[in-house]
């Protein structure tokens, strides 16, 4: 982790290099101070957590402007931090610029440390363009990437949405029914399902903290396999030195990772998002970790209260040390876990088997959900045409201007070539004195034989 004096220091150097102006250099000197000592001079909280060894190596406030000039944004606000970078809500000056407004955007800065190699920049630019292919209503689009050349930060410009991480619902909640459970896992699967059978990609991982809650009942997965494959990368041997955590070489958050992450060969297969499904269902129940941070192999866990015995059967199958014995795909496991509660019942439905089916069928929206939906659709549209209406009035203007340059051009054309005819001509008209003088002497000559023959 660098020190506050390193991070001023960088920030002089690109104020020294006009890279910074004195009032952004002033207000990010600031920021970092602040975020690093408290009110009494000695190092202290900020934001109600420790600064990490992976945290950003430079300080970003609001208000200030990142990125080239064909991708320049405002930051407007912070929405969370951690060790894959911050994420902060903001507005798209170049489309404003262009067209009076825009749209509310997330940008996810990452730390230097992701971004510090020619190999970690092209991984970025591979996994953002392959992710950003991707269009599923519970996952988080990706838009597009950028950097910072100021920072030499690089940065990912994602779907702005309003809600909490399933991480800060736990908190508060700490433990949630089995057609809860069902409620928030079942799109995060199908996601995930679509993911991996248009794509073949696998999220890698799978945690609460990566699935938001929307103010609008919508469950979204974020960090869809970027952050997974950077930090694999980096913690393999191309990080600075002193960069520590308790992440697997490979991929996965501990806790939440497959025993065969960590291993050098490990595939990328849904079996890795299977084990991150099963310790999340548990989770939920029991508002606990399975198996804590680290498992062991002699390592027992009790049944949650809510679960049948079939159930659990079922769960304890995706937390099976081997890949091979763990159900194909998340949704598998959840779909069969929901249709064991359906067999286990009487021939009456009961009114959890009622809530799982409805559950399991295919999502269908409210009408208001419907409207908004529609409604969201519609300003994409309007969007995309003013956009179109913007590109075409550009293209029009660039071809006037080409037509008035040819214009130009051939007025010019003409002009020269009516100059070289007028030189021409003069040239014509023109009388050399020596010609002048002959003319003269002939004249002389011719009258002086006249007048002999009249004498």
């Amino acid at each position: 982790m660098q020190k506050p004096l390193q991070r001023i220091r960088e920030l002089r150097d690109l104020l020294n290099e006009g890279l910074l102006t004195d009032q952004e250099f002033t207000q990010r000197k600031n920021a970092i101070l602040d975020s690093a000592f408290g009110p009494d001079g000695k190092l202290s909280i900020y934001n109600g957590h420790h600064e990490s060894a992976e945290g950003t190596d430079l300080g970003f406030i609001a208000g200030q402007e990142i990125g080239a000039q064909a991708k320049r944004f405002k930051l407007e606000r912070l929405l969370g931090e951690g060790g894959m970078g911050q994420v902060w809500q903001v507005t798209d000056l170049a489309t404003q610029a262009a067209l009076g407004h825009s749209e509310k955007l997330a940008l996810k800065i990452l730390p230097s440390q992701f971004t510090q190699s020619p190999l970690h920049t092209r991984l970025l630019i591979e996994e953002a363009s392959l992710v950003r292919r991707l269009a599923h209503e519970n996952i988080v689009r990706v838009y597009d990437w950028g950097r910072d050349p100021a920072t030499n930060s690089y940065f990912i410009m994602m779907e702005y949405l309003d809600g909490q991480d399933l991480d800060s619902y736990l908190s508060k909640h700490q433990r949630c029914e089995w057609t809860q459970v069902l409620k928030i896992l079942l799109p995060v699967a199908r996601a995930l399902q679509y993911a991996w059978d248009k794509y073949k990609l696998v999220h890698r991982d799978l945690k609460p903290s990566n699935l938001l809650l929307t103010q609008h009942g919508e469950v979204k997965l974020l960090d869809f396999g970027i952050s997974a494959r950077l930090r694999s990368h980096t913690n393999a041997g191309l990080s600075t030195t002193g960069f520590a955590s308790t992440r697997s070489p490979h991929a996965g958050t501990a806790g939440y990772r497959a025993p065969e992450a960590g291993r050098q060969q490990a595939q990328y297969t849904p079996a890795l998002d299977v084990y991150a499904m099963s310790v999340m269902i548990y989770q939920l129940l029991e508002g606990t970790l399975p198996f804590g941070d680290y498992r062991h192999h002699q390592h027992t866990v009790k049944q949650p209260s809510a679960l049948s015995a079939a159930q659990w059967q079922v769960l304890q199958s995706g937390f099976a040390l081997s890949a091979e014995q763990r159900p194909i795909s998340a949704l598998a496991l959840l779909q069969a876990m929901a249709e064991t509660v359906s067999a286990t019942e009487s021939m009456e439905p009961t009114k959890q088997t009622k809530a799982i089916a409805k559950t399991l069928a295919p999502p269908t929206l409210d009408p208001a959900a419907q409207q908004r939906a529609e409604q969201r659709q519609q300003r994409k549209e309007f969007e995309q045409q003013r956009r179109k209406q913007a590109s075409l009035a550009l293209r029009a203007l660039v071809e006037k201007q080409r037509r008035l340059q040819e214009q130009e051009s051939v007025r010019i054309q003409q002009a020269k070539m009516a100059q070289a005819a007028q030189r021409d001509r003069t040239k014509m008209n023109e009388v050399s004195w020596e010609d002048a003088q002959r003319y003269l002497g002939n004249i002389t000559q011719e009258r002086g034989e006249n007048v002999n023959k009249l004498v």
